[in-house]
Formats: structure tokens, C-alpha cells, sequence
């Protein structure tokens, strides 16, 4: 048992008490003689942080490749280089990744890359709750096509042990994937109750290029090949019409809004006000480093909110309370978990942050604050399903993890 001592929380100090991986009492005063105490005078606490759309390893990349359109990014600067990567550099790569999640309050993430053991293995030694998915691209080669469809399910019959893991597939894009690879793949997931994960409507070229090929745009390409519904996660989705936002709706479809890759490209600006007005499921993410340049869902709630309020040309867009909740009870609810929330019987994933800092002062409006002020340094703590991931901004063995994290960047790049 973990006992949070006079933590501010709902406009006043409470004490919280974590038994096991939950939130099991929140009161005024709590008494429990063996659990651990934690002081948190000055601190408050707030949910986890929930990136719905990231490729972790590819940490690497950040600084490669600056000031390029999209394609001409992947071509040239990113997929030759992914071709160089190996089992031992994306371990060492991705524990990097999560050790920056974990500093910026992330606990939670949906990644789609490769090397999927070596992941999972940096996943487990950091703690962290992942979906981790196995991409699709073939192509549209036939022979591609089939090994990626034995590769996909010798990924799912593979047990990895890990309790904080949930495996998926993610065909990559309408444009590098086939029919064959995302009616497989949905129907694996289907089999077996897992997430299907794309990239969608993330550029106009993509959408003129496939009303050109299918005669379809993306989303509505999707629909009649049944692939949209409750577990399928659309990345970027920026580029929806109204008939595509109603199919997105009425197929209960995850939108995973990346607005700083979006800006960084030049992909377009996503209408978020009025897909939040249309009720859609809006969840956040930050995309890759290569893209972003950073893994920081507080960034990213900043430039989802101000992006939001230029494309709307409206200063009300964006709530501050809407954009915070696509960055956390929104991506747990989304994957199905009781987590994104402190309240009593909810995961305990949640961050401590130092209410002295001179980012939340004054302290008129904490959520506020958080969207619009902080950076990674007001959190001081951060706690993944009742373990403590950080504690007083160290993570257990962050100077090797960062040794190794440049060496493997050295031999790559």
C-alpha cells in the first residue's frame, strides 16, 4: 500500500491511498499503519498521460531530415535509414523513448514500429503499459504481402509475458499497404479482441492519390473494405469530410490527433473543434521524435489547443478541459481501461507535480496551467498501475540507459 499525504487534488489537500494497482480510498484523512507514506505537501496530483499514436524507436531520428515534405522525409532520410536498425539497437533506443515519456508524465503509449521483441523487452524493464503493434507494409507486393501475414501472426500466437502489455496490428497507410493486408489484419484482430492501428487522411496528396487509385477517399476506403469500427485507431485524420467525420462516428472509430507532426509537415490543420462538436472519440499523440521533435504529451496538449483555435479562427476553441482529457482519460478509455481519472476504484496512473514550480504560479487554474504553462519540469513524480515509475525526476538507472541510448545512436547514424 502507498499512502499520498495532503496532496492537492479537486481545489484542496487530500490523502490518497494506493492498494495494489488501484485508487482504493480518497478522503480528507486516511489512516493505514503499514502502508508506505508519501508527503506531498505542495504537490498535486493528476492523471497519466496516454500517447494514442507514437513509433518509439525512432528516437533516433531526431534532428534527421529537417524542413522536407512528408514523402520525400520517408524516402529519403527515414526508411533508408530504419533499414540499418537491428534487435540490440531498438532495445537500447526504445528504453530511451520511454525514459522520456516516463519524465513528461507519460505512462501509456500505442506504438507502431519494428523489431516488436525488443521493444516489449525495453517495455517490461521500464514498466510502462504499452499496445504494441505489428506493422503492414507490403507495397503491394504478393510476396511481401504473404510474409508479413505469417509474420503478423507468428507476433500474436508469441507469448511475451508481460502484464502490462497489449499486442495489435497496424497496416501503415492506404498508400504502403494493401485490401489483402488491412482485411487480414482486421480480421486477426477481430479473432482475437485487438486494436487495429493506421495512419489516415494524414496529407491531401494522400487523399488525391487514393480517390485517384480507388476512386475512394481514404476513410470512406476504409469503411468498404470493414475496417472501421470501436478498436480501430485513425492517426492524424486531417483531412475528413463530412460524410468521412460521420463514418468515423457512427463506426465508433479512435481518432489520434498529432497536431505538432502535423505543423511540423505541413500536413494541413485538423478542424479538432469541429470534430469535438460532431462527438467523435479524440485522443492525443506526439507522433514520432523524427517528427515532432519531442515525446512530450504536455507539449503537444499546448499546440492541439492553439492549432485548434486557428482553424476554428475562434478563441473558444480548444477548451482547455477538453484538450486535457484527449490527453488522458480519453486514450485510456479508448483502449478500455478504468484509468485517466484519480478517482476510487481507477488505475493508479498518475503524476505528481510541484505546485511551487514557476510554471503553475499562481495556482488560479491547474489544468490550465498544464495545458498552457508547464514543461516536464513541474512533475516530480509518476506512478505506472500502482508503481512508482519516477521519483523526485529520477528514474531508476536513467544515466545508463542514456550511455546506451548514445552509443547505439553513434553506430546508426
Amino acid at each position: 500500500m502507498i499512502l499520498l499525504k495532503n496532496v492537492y487534488l479537486n481545489g484542496k489537500e487530500q490523502d490518497v491511498l494506493i492498494e495494489q494497482n488501484k485508487i482504493s480510498k480518497i478522503a480528507g484523512k486516511i489512516e493505514a499503519g503499514s502502508a508506505e507514506v508519501i508527503h506531498c505537501k505542495g504537490k498535486a496530483i493528476l492523471p497519466a498521460f496516454c500517447n494514442m499514436h507514437t513509433h518509439a524507436a525512432m528516437m533516433f531520428l531526431r534532428g534527421i531530415g529537417e524542413d522536407l515534405p512528408l514523402f520525400d522525409w520517408l524516402e529519403k532520410e527515414v526508411w533508408p535509414r530504419e533499414d540499418r536498425l537491428t534487435d540490440e539497437t531498438v532495445y537500447y533506443i526504445s528504453k530511451f523513448a520511454m525514459l522520456e515519456m516516463i519524465k513528461t508524465g507519460t505512462t501509456t503509449f500505442l506504438d507502431m514500429y519494428f523489431h516488436i521483441s525488443s521493444t516489449i523487452d525495453a517495455l517490461k524493464e521500464m514498466g510502462m503499459r504499452a499496445v504494441v503493434t505489428y506493422v503492414g507494409m507490403d507495397m503491394f507486393d504478393e510476396k511481401e504481402t504473404q510474409r508479413r501475414l505469417n509474420l503478423a501472426h507468428s507476433f500474436l500466437d508469441t507469448d511475451y509475458d508481460g502484464g502490462l502489455l497489449f499486442k495489435g496490428l497496424s497496416p501503415h497507410a492506404v498508400y504502403t499497404a494493401s485490401e489483402t493486408i488491412f482485411k487480414e489484419f482486421k480480421k486477426m484482430c477481430r479473432e482475437q479482441d485487438l486494436f487495429l492501428h493506421t495512419h489516415v487522411s494524414e496529407t491531401q496528396k494522400e487523399v488525391d492519390d487514393c480517390l485517384q487509385k480507388y476512386g475512394k477517399r481514404p476513410v470512406e476506403l476504409l469503411d468498404s473494405w470493414g475496417i472501421l469500427d470501436e478498436k480501430t485507431v485513425l492517426a492524424h485524420a486531417v483531412h475528413l469530410n463530412e460524410h468521412e467525420i460521420e463514418l468515423v462516428k457512427k463506426s465508433g472509430a479512435i481518432v489520434a490527433h498529432n497536431p505538432a507532426s502535423n505543423l511540423k509537415l505541413n500536413s494541413g490543420l485538423m478542424p479538432l473543434q469541429h470534430f469535438l462538436d460532431k462527438g467523435l472519440k479524440l485522443t492525443l499523440g506526439t507522433d514520432s521524435v523524427s517528427s515532432n521533435n519531442s515525446l512530450s504529451m504536455i507539449d503537444e496538449m499546448k499546440i492541439a489547443a492553439l492549432s485548434a483555435k486557428r482553424a476554428a479562427n475562434d478563441s473558444t476553441a480548444a477548451k482547455v478541459q477538453d484538450v486535457f482529457d484527449m490527453a488522458t482519460k480519453n486514450g485510456f478509455e479508448a483502449l478500455g481501461l478504468k484509468a485517466g481519472q484519480i478517482k476510487e476504484g481507477y488505475l493508479a496512473d498518475f503524476m505528481l507535480v510541484d505546485l511551487n514550480n514557476f510554471a503553475l504560479l499562481p495556482n488560479v487554474n491547474l489544468i490550465s496551467n498544464m495545458v498552457y504553462a508547464a514543461d516536464s519540469s513541474c512533475i516530480t513524480d509518476v506512478f505506472c498501475n500502482g508503481k512508482c515509475l519516477m521519483k523526485n525526476k529520477y528514474v531508476p538507472n536513467e544515466e545508463q540507459i542514456i550511455a546506451d541510448f548514445k552509443r547505439a545512436c553513434k553506430e546508426l547514424l
